[in-house]
């Protein structure tokens, strides 16, 4: 029997189905090129201008649905990386602050008021000799195929996400040269005069729980108001308190109370109630002293883990309405001596991720679903004891107690670098450092010791400093995206203290016109100012025209007159007599003008 295309068996098939043709993506990946063209612009003092784009890789755009009650949400993302480049300093190894920047005209970040824009991620260099290559760029294409940031002005943005910009777009910054900058701290306005004891920031709706122990008051502030909203006593009474924490996913505090027994407990409590809600069974032995904690909210419950003193580790697993203890060692867990730090790492459907300090140990803890122990694995061990440790797509970023920080490989515990800090990060009974849970880190970890803030960044390892910090720090946290430390005065007052870049100052002229011929090649010996006292805010220049003429354009419109002497280059102010020039400036003997 004889088939025919289109049958199956001697039976009729449907019509064959059109093909699955992929839509054209929405987000156009034409790049913008600089309005400055080919050409790199020099800068000087202070100025905004645009950026060129000179490596971007493939942009990645992503669409991904899940359902919200009856409805079927669609997300879709498309995120660029980019090394834009602004200019080149007239000043070799000067020192530039970017104070602000613009996406098609859009401010999106303000270090003048401590402005970011969610989920903006940047590395700024200045053109230093002293500047790396970019950590992005050397992951993307490989280290030696990626030039250090030395001569210009460049930003590295970081999975920017352009969907809803449609296309690449147009950043502009505004650089300031040797720009100030300072340490703004605000107090925040109180219901009360009491101290606060602790602070549980969540960040992303700019407010912070406070606890204070008399009368066992739960106070709730707004970060960008700066004033306390409420407080409210709680109901039930301990002698002493620890590990406040609040759950996004239940919208409840948590915290370990201590009674008059010596024990402690959980307790689940609503944030803007007195009603305690659930309390849980003891903590260890009796009279133990608690270490530190750390919570992980799930789909539809929280985690809250913690450890005491003896190294015991504990456990407990919170709902609406209850908190469960899942796990306790009951004694002092895998052999250690002193646990130091507990660090939230990857959540999975069925698991989640704990990251301890040990020792000399850097400890994966893996807990089910249901909060009770799976297993754990030493993915590093190094010579010296680790105090702190942060979570950082895949890799952990630590600090050990000889003053060194450490990036790790999450899998496979290789060491990606080692750098030395200026600062000694203590141990957990006496930092001031808040808990890693309790950050909100994008590029860098702040820490403050000796009237000095330190950033370090946690893909390079390389730490900033800046001058004018308090001498007695309290507790501190750190928000990346806000640029926000949330810390408390000497007497308990919650304050919010951001790093200001101030507007810079107006510069001399004649320095402008020194450094110019310094650029063009001329010798400091053979250039000189006379009479010049004018000031600018900064200068945007184009030296391919050559700095004579450049010279010249700018002395114009200042009545300032340009000549040879005895080898030197003199700028010099004319005399004027109202609309009668009177040009002393030049002798009749020996001197030879700049012609126009």
């Amino acid at each position: 029997m004889a088939f025919k295309i289109g049958r199956w068996g001697g039976w009729e098939t449907s019509s064959p189905s059109s093909p699955t043709v992929p839509e054209v993506p929405t987000v156009q990946t034409t790049l913008p090129t600089s309005a400055y063209g080919q050409t790199i612009p020099v800068v000087f003092g202070k100025c905004r201008l645009p950026a060129a784009y000179i490596w971007v890789p493939p942009i990645l755009t992503v669409t991904s649905s899940h359902v919200e009650y009856w409805d079927t949400v669609t997300k879709t993302t498309a995120k660029m990386s980019a090394r834009l480049r602004f200019a080149r300093p007239l000043v070799p190894d000067s020192a530039w602050t970017m104070r602000k920047l613009y996406a098609n005209g859009k401010l999106i970040y303000d270090g003048s008021s401590g402005y970011r824009q969610k989920g903006l991620k940047f590395n700024v260099y200045d053109g230093r000799s002293t500047q790396p290559r970019d950590p992005t760029m050397v992951r993307e294409e490989g280290e030696t195929n990626v030039s250090a940031h030395r001569g210009y002005l460049d930003i590295v943005v970081v999975d920017f996400d352009i969907i809803g910009l449609g296309a690449p777009p147009v950043f502009e910054a505004e650089w300031i040269q040797d720009g100030a900058t300072t340490h703004d701290y605000d107090n925040f306005t109180t219901l009360s005069s009491v101290a606060v004891n602790d602070i549980i920031p969540v960040w992303e709706d700019l407010l912070f729980f406070g606890y204070t122990e008399p009368g066992s008051l739960v106070r709730q502030f707004s970060i960008g108001a700066q004033r306390e909203y409420f407080s409210i006593s709680q109901d039930e009474f301990s002698f002493v308190f620890h590990g406040w924490r609040y759950s996004r996913t239940l919208n409840l505090l948590v915290y370990l109370g201590q009674d008059g027994g010596g024990n402690w407990k959980p307790y689940l409590t609503g944030p803007t109630s007195s009603e305690i809600i659930a309390t849980g069974a003891n903590v260890g032995s009796v009279l133990a002293v608690l270490g530190t904690v750390c919570l992980i909210d799930g789909s539809s419950n929280a985690f809250y883990v913690g450890f005491t003193d003896d190294q015991q580790l504990f456990v407990y697993l919170a709902d609406a309405s209850s908190i469960l203890q899942t796990f306790d060692s009951g004694v002092a867990w895998g052999g250690y001596t002193k646990f130091e730090c507990l660090t939230p790492g990857e959540v999975r459907g069925s698991e989640f991720d704990v990251w301890l300090c040990a020792d000399t140990d850097l400890v994966k803890l893996t807990f089910t679903a249901q909060g009770t122990f799976k297993s754990s694995t030493v993915v590093a061990t190094f010579t010296d004891d680790l105090r702190y440790a942060v979570y950082d797509d895949g890799d952990l970023i630590v600090w050990t107690d000889v003053a060194t920080v450490k990036r790790v490989n999450g899998t496979t515990g290789a060491v990606e670098f080692t750098k030395t800090v200026p600062y000694q990060i203590e141990t957990y009974s006496s930092r001031e450092l808040g808990d890693p849970d309790l950050q909100r880190l994008t590029d860098e970890l702040y820490f403050v010791a000796s009237s000095t803030s330190y950033f370090t960044n946690l893909q390079t390892g390389e730490t900033r400093s800046i001058s004018g910090a308090t001498s007695n720090p309290q507790t501190f946290y750190y928000d990346g995206q806000t640029d926000t430390i949330l810390t408390k005065t000497g007497l308990g007052v919650p304050q919010r203290l951001r790093i200001i870049s101030e507007d810079g100052t107006q510069r001399q002229l004649s320095d402008f016109l020194e450094v110019l011929m310094e650029a063009g090649g001329f010798e400091s010996s053979e250039i000189e100012t006379i009479n010049i006292d004018d000031v600018i805010d900064g200068a945007v220049i184009d030296v391919t025209a050559g700095v004579r003429d450049i010279a010249r354009s700018v002395c114009e419109p200042y009545s300032i007159a340009i000549f040879e002497r005895a080898g030197k280059i003199i700028f010099k102010r004319a005399f004027t007599d109202g609309l009668f020039a009177i040009d002393a400036t030049i002798s009749a003997a020996g001197d030879v003008a700049e012609s126009a």
